[in-house]
């Protein structure tokens, strides 16, 4: 009789390891009720505590006050303890229908950049068992569900290994990128293409009038600003061609509530760049500690689009964190070629797609089979057109945009 082979006896340790440790899962259909050590903010959060800015109480408050109104979509903010209760592990899931099949996923609809639990320090190392059986734990804990796709999941949170990246079974399908703001300037500088092409723009920008680049740091203002990046944003959908902010209207109010909900939390970092008295220019984005998330930019067209506007705001917001001690810009997820060419640093992310049910399968079928027509060169020929006749259907939009996207 042969023996059992030597990782059989490793899994076993393993799952016998979990259950000595008592871990405990709690699930809260509600902000109102979870724990104290859930990070409000970055000024009101667990010294001890690992997250991205997407995870946050007042972020998800937001996020569930937009894209989770009308009652779509169950909040599930988990929460995974040790036997003593010191907290390991916070995760916000969400729980929606889609068709016949409920689907579990992060708390995202292209919202966050970073899809990852609040990790806390332990004194162990997690292994795949280990995460593999936490998993279980955690799906005993949830409500039903056909199908989990949680996607963009990071290796690491604050230094602190990621067990859910560890059970992942694929790549997701682009990186986040960013710049490490802890090198000298002069450094940074230098590596920034096309530098002096950059600079003699900006000269020329300023015989046109006085350039003035401002933080916004007067609510009124904040309307004002924010306006124009949507509104820029908009355009720029509809010249290329694809669904903008008037598909979106969850999009749209998270940016309206979140603008001042965000300012209020001291977590908004909006900037504008004004020629003369008009804005020509704006990026808005989130903060966290000494990390900046970039979320939106936005730049007039026209004449102005010589003078590469986009990129000075990006340039500007740039020396500025650099001279306010911030250490990291996160331009957030996405491999578009600007991306690559501004950043140093790449954040790779992981993705887990479970089927449980026949639902589940149901639904990813469902999905597979569109994104092989999408990927058609008919499908790529014929899909703009269908924006244009919808927004002419829909009329005019009255210059106000409604949503999010990257710059």
């Amino acid at each position: 009789m042969k023996s059992p082979p030597r990782r059989a006896y490793a899994q076993l340790g393993e799952v016998f390891w979990f259950m000595m440790m008592k871990l405990s899962v709690q699930v809260h259909n509600s902000l109102e009720t979870v724990s104290k050590e859930w990070p409000v903010s970055s000024a009101d959060a667990p010294a001890n505590a690992r997250y991205h800015v997407f995870q946050t109480l007042t972020f998800l408050r937001v996020w569930w006050n937009s894209f989770g109104r009308g009652g779509a979509v169950t909040p599930c903010l988990m929460e995974v303890r040790e036997a003593e209760g010191r907290p390991v592990l916070f995760a916000p899931f969400a729980l929606s229908k889609r068709g016949l099949a409920r689907i579990l996923t992060f708390a995202d609809a292209d919202a966050a950049d970073y899809n990852a639990p609040i990790l806390f320090p332990v004194d162990y190392v997690w292994t795949r068992e280990r995460a593999a059986e936490l998993w279980r734990l955690i799906v005993e804990a949830l409500p039903d569900f056909d199908l989990v796709i949680a996607s963009k999941m990071p290796e690491r949170v604050g230094g602190l290994l990621n067990p859910l990246f560890l059970i992942a079974n694929a790549p997701n399908d682009v990186a986040c990128h960013g710049n490490d703001l802890r090198r000298p300037w002069d450094e940074i500088e230098r590596a920034i293409p096309f530098r002096k092409t950059l600079l003699k723009r900006m000269r020329a920008l300023g015989r046109v009038g006085a350039l003035d680049y401002f933080v916004v740091a007067d609510e009124q203002d904040n309307d004002e600003v924010l306006a124009f990046v949507l509104r820029q944003k908009q355009r720029r959908f509809e010249e290329t061609k694809v669904p903008g902010f008037d598909v979106d209207r969850e999009k749209y109010a998270f940016f309206q509530e979140g603008t001042h909900s965000f300012a209020r939390a001291r977590m908004l970092h909006l900037v504008g760049l004004k020629v003369g008295n008009e804005i020509v220019g704006a990026m808005w984005g989130l903060v966290q500690d000494k990390v900046y998330y970039a979320i939106l930019i936005g730049s007039e067209g026209s004449d102005w689009a010589k003078y590469s506007i986009g990129r000075i705001v990006y340039y500007k917001t740039l020396e500025w964190l650099h001279a306010a001690g911030f250490e990291y810009m996160d331009l957030g997820i996405g491999d578009e070629p600007w991306k690559l060419d501004h950043c140093d640093t790449t954040v790779p992310l992981a993705q887990m797609t479970v089927i449980r049910t026949w639902r589940g399968r149901w639904y990813m079928r469902r999905m597979r089979a569109l994104e092989s027509l999408r990927g058609t060169v008919l499908w790529r020929k014929i899909r703009p057109f269908k924006w244009v006749v919808l927004r002419r259907l829909g009329g005019a939009f009255a210059g106000h945009t409604q949503g999010r996207c990257r710059g």
